[in-house]
């Protein structure tokens, strides 16, 4: 879902406004009727630049980040969606939820032992604590 503000709003509401940004919901700030800016997680933010970089690269670029190349190696199909996120920062199910916001295409399930030991693996890492 989107917020539609204007600049006003933005500034008077700006501690309410980040923190609905921060947690997935993007702001399209408006002056006069018109679109000027648009507010964005800064992590959905480097998503959508990875995915521009998959579209326009030529092979894999040796100057591309740990964060790019783990999103263009799961969009190859390289690696599943556990591996992805763990190499990102996050768990699968923040990714997941991520990607789905974004339009990023899931594969859903392991499709193989390997792939389901690695989901198993990062699960246990990011398992929340009581």
């Amino acid at each position: 879902m989107t917020l539609t503000i204007s600049r006003t709003d933005l500034a008077r509401r700006t501690r309410e406004i980040v923190e609905q940004v921060q947690h997935g919901q993007a702001a399209i700030v408006k002056s006069y009727g018109e679109e000027q800016i648009v507010l964005l997680d800064i992590v959905d933010y480097r998503i959508l630049c990875a995915l521009g970089g998959y579209v326009t690269r030529a092979g894999k670029s040796s100057d591309a980040s740990d964060f790019d190349r783990a999103i263009w190696d799961y969009l190859d199909e390289e690696i599943n969606l556990g591996r992805a996120a763990n190499l990102m920062g996050m768990s699968r199910f923040e990714l997941m939820e991520r990607f789905h916001r974004l339009g990023v295409p899931l594969r859903m399930g392991p499709s193989s032992v390997d792939e389901a030991q690695d989901e198993i693996e990062v699960a246990r890492r990011h398992r929340p604590t009581a």
